[in-house]
């Protein structure tokens, strides 16, 4: 085991916030956090994602200190003077300097540029630099690349998450196969809320004495990034271990059973319905997915077959599936996802993509939500917010930079697949087989709250049209999507001029370009 003196200095960044399991052998080298002020404003990151990321970082320094580490911590003050103006690097320099530093240990740097940054300012201190496979994910980073096996296939998510649960035992029998006799239980999890559901009312976490403190200081230093800290927009999440553990459990105890049948359901009866916010927490790293997936399958059997399969087997998925795919994806494809435009779209968002005016209700009841909370669902995002800003060409790295502000659980390596691959599909299919779009038909479907007589249908069925007749040529060459242009090419000419105008005017009224 590699030995930690005074000579080792650990960076602990603000997403490696791990159980102290995880640093605990290193306990007798020095321990660096900053609070930077450029990882703070590349992009105008949301004041709720601010406040989440400083007063856990505070607070993990305590916790570090009261183990027995001596932690150096950069902090901002409310005055902006010269020093906290300077870089990561600037910083961490400062630190080392006399101090005999020769070796740097850190975990694994999920975000790509940041980790070239790293990598660069060890080589030019001479510095041994080492990485620390992290406990963020549960697929090593070589296991990701020997599924892909270097053939230049399409990464499928399916036969990946597949490829997971035999590799970790997860949800299958003894021969290997599926419990329940399949994969997934999608069909299961695609129903509208009923009248008469009850909500549990969800525990906001009890603000820490560095909550209270950072608050007062995003409010100072970055009052002009989107976002609210009061009203409606209280900040709400968990910031230490403990509350991430007690969160975990609230939503085992009291929303766990009716998480699958409804996890794709439009609702503006409840903000959260019974789905787990965890990404904040798990992106962090307060919490590690194994202890999450660990956790889950033990309530799951405890609670003697309460817990359908499909919620089970729904949330497994997003946990040991998706968040892991999407890291994988990233660290293999970021340069191809990042530069292609493939539906050639150029157009900016005007102000109402951030104030909730662009008429449109079910994008407005988004936007709010993220701009209170800082968190929408996952079919908020994916079915309303990405799919019209398709819908209106917006520009990918314009719709990629307003997913970096407006989420608490953003990172480049969350963003990039979520948006470019998932949500846009504008690398042209790097994963995807098709671009997620749809009418006003599937908004009013998933709702509680939506009538297909509203006015707003027409635009969105407009917007959907224009964007299946402009881009016929892809569409008519793959035989699944094809019809849609068969659909399209019967309707009734008036309707047709209609609803194209519709739409036209609305890109006019929301867009720029």
């Amino acid at each position: 085991m590699a030995s930690y003196g005074s000579e080792t200095l650990v960076v602990v960044l603000g997403n490696q916030l791990f159980p102290w399991s995880a640093y605990k052998p290193m306990r007798g080298a020095r321990f660096f956090m900053a609070e930077d002020l450029g990882l703070c404003t590349y992009v105008k990151h949301h004041k709720q994602k601010i406040v989440l990321f400083l007063a856990a970082m505070r607070s993990y320094a305590d916790e570090l200190r009261g183990n027995g580490c001596e932690v150096h911590y950069d902090k901002f003050e409310a005055q902006n003077d010269k020093a906290q103006q300077a870089s990561y690097e600037e910083k961490l320099e400062r630190f080392a300097k006399g101090k005999g530093i020769e070796r740097l240990v850190m975990f694994e740097i999920e975000d790509r540029f940041f980790e070239k940054r790293i990598q660069a300012f060890a080589k030019q201190q001479g510095w041994e630099l080492e990485f620390l496979e992290s406990p963020m994910f549960v697929t090593p980073r070589e296991e990701f690349a020997d599924y892909l096996g270097g053939s230049g296939k399409r990464p499928f998510m399916a036969k990946f998450y597949e490829r997971q649960r035999r590799r970790l035992g997860i949800l299958v029998d003894e021969h290997n196969q599926p419990l329940g006799g399949q994969w997934n239980f999608d069909a299961d999890n695609r129903k509208k809320l009923p009248k008469k559901v009850e909500f549990p009312e969800t525990s906001w976490a009890k603000p820490t004495e560095h909550v209270e403190a950072v608050k007062r200081l995003v409010a100072e230093r970055f009052s002009d990034h989107p976002g609210e800290l009061s009203g409606d927009g209280e900040f709400w999440l968990p910031t230490t271990r403990r509350q991430a553990l007690a969160w975990l459990r609230e939503f085992l105890d009291e929303r766990f059973v009716e998480f699958g049948p409804y996890e794709d359901a439009l609702s503006r009866r409840d903000d959260v319905l019974f789905h787990s916010v965890l990404s904040p927490m798990l992106n962090l790293g307060l919490l590690t997915p194994g202890e999450v997936v660990e956790r889950a399958l033990a309530y799951a059997e405890d609670a003697d077959g309460e817990v359908p399969l499909n919620s089970l087997e729904g949330f497994v998925r997003q946990v040991i599936g998706w968040r892991e795919f999407v890291r994988g994806v990233y660290q293999h494809y970021d340069d191809k996802q990042s530069t292609t435009n493939f539906w050639n779209h150029a157009r900016k968002l005007k102000p109402c993509w951030y104030d909730a005016t662009t008429g449109l209700p079910p994008l407005d009841d988004a936007i709010d939500k993220a701009h209170r909370l800082g968190w929408t669902h996952h079919i908020e995002r994916l079915m309303v917010l990405a799919n019209l800003m398709n819908l209106c060409e917006v520009e990918p790295g314009e719709a990629y930079r307003w997913f970096m502000e407006m989420y608490v659980d953003s990172s480049d390596w969350v963003m990039g697949p979520n948006v470019y691959g998932m949500g846009l599909m504008s690398d042209g299919g790097v994963f995807a087989t098709k671009p997620y779009i749809c009418g006003s038909n599937y908004l009013v479907k998933m709702s509680d709250c939506y009538k297909k007589s509203d006015e707003w249908c027409e635009t969105v069925d407009g917007l959907y049209w224009r964007f299946v007749d402009k881009h016929r040529a892809f569409f008519s060459r793959n035989p699944r999507l094809s019809m849609m242009l068969g659909t399209l090419d019967k309707m009734d000419s008036e309707r047709r001029e209609r609803i194209f105008g519709k739409a036209q005017t609305f890109i006019d009224e929301v867009t720029e370009g």
